[in-house]
């Protein structure tokens, strides 16, 4: 049987809802966010970890978006053109790829806070 993703959902995670997903997620949004997560409490509260990773990401973005809009003033005077077109580039490339990941961590919150909402309260 395919379960269905919805357009964005990540490459490589299993649709949620599957065993395989319930296995995988936890690692999948490790790997998006810095290494320290790796030792911290939240490895064990996917849906916090989840949570605190859409706020991680959204201060990545925004800095991703004021280091492009003020590179020609901050960098300027110290690097060639070339340079300072490929480190405008770079922060471009950064930006999108930071706003793929927002949209998957957004699909995968929605999937954990869903799972939460369908548990019966102990």
């Amino acid at each position: 049987m395919t379960r269905f993703v919805p357009p964005g959902w990540p490459r490589g995670l299993p649709p949620g809802g599957t065993p395989e997903f319930e296995e995988r997620v936890t690692g999948w949004l490790l790997d998006q966010g810095p290494a320290d997560l790796r030792t911290s409490e939240l490895r064990h509260l996917p849906l916090a970890l989840a949570t605190y990773l859409e706020h991680h990401i959204e201060g990545c973005l925004a800095g991703a978006r004021r280091a492009y809009a003020q590179a020609r003033t901050q960098l300027g005077e110290s690097m060639p053109p070339d340079q300072l077109a490929r480190a405008q580039r770079a922060f471009e490339s950064e930006g999108a790829r930071l706003l793929q990941v927002q949209r998957e961590i957004r699909l995968v919150v929605e999937v954990l806070r869903d799972r939460a909402a369908a548990r019966p309260e102990s």
